[in-house]
């Protein structure tokens, strides 16, 4: 099950990746790669901020997400809103490396975070098929004013990300 899982996990944050860079997708893209890749947008555009601030980090890319992901799960848990801005960071790290691998790099690291270090908690929140219904859910959908959605997502996020991020590039 957590193989599957894994390679689930992989494809999704694979083809977000390739697709935060403008680079050929996989097709057929995975289930949940449209909703993502929306929420994704919804989060990142309303921070924007703080996600370009984040391209002037001159450290490894899988190593300093590798490190903020394990310091966000241990600074409170994780929730989907933790999950998405993990990603759009992700996101932001691909494309400023412009270099061959690395969205496959950094799809590895997350995936192997998810699956291998917060299975219990991937699991029990249904895997992506349970982050499919949690932003698809009535009131969560296209025609809903970004703002919100975002807001609530960076919120559950929790707002220490910032700081943890610069804290540790400097380490």
């Amino acid at each position: 099950m957590s193989e599957q899982l894994e390679e689930q996990s992989r494809e999704l944050l694979e083809d977000y990746l390739l697709r935060c860079r403008g680079d050929e997708r996989p097709q057929p893209a995975p289930p949940a790669a449209d909703t993502l890749w929306r929420v994704a947008q919804e989060v990142h555009l309303g921070h924007s901020a703080f996600f370009k601030s984040c391209e002037e980090l001159e450290t490894e890319p899988g190593s300093i997400l590798q490190r903020v992901a394990r310091e966000v799960a241990l600074e409170g848990g994780l929730n989907w809103g933790r999950v998405v801005v993990l990603i759009v960071f992700a996101g932001t790290l691909a494309q400023r490396r412009r270099k061959a691998g690395t969205p496959r790099e950094l799809a590895g690291v997350l995936s192997r975070f998810l699956v291998r270090e917060q299975a219990d908690w991937l699991e029990k929140n249904g895997g992506w098929e349970g982050f499919q219904k949690f932003c698809n859910k009535k009131g969560n959908h296209q025609g809903q004013e970004n703002s919100h959605f975002s807001n609530a997502l960076m919120a559950a996020a929790g707002v220490g990300l910032a700081g943890l991020v610069f804290l540790l590039a400097v380490r």
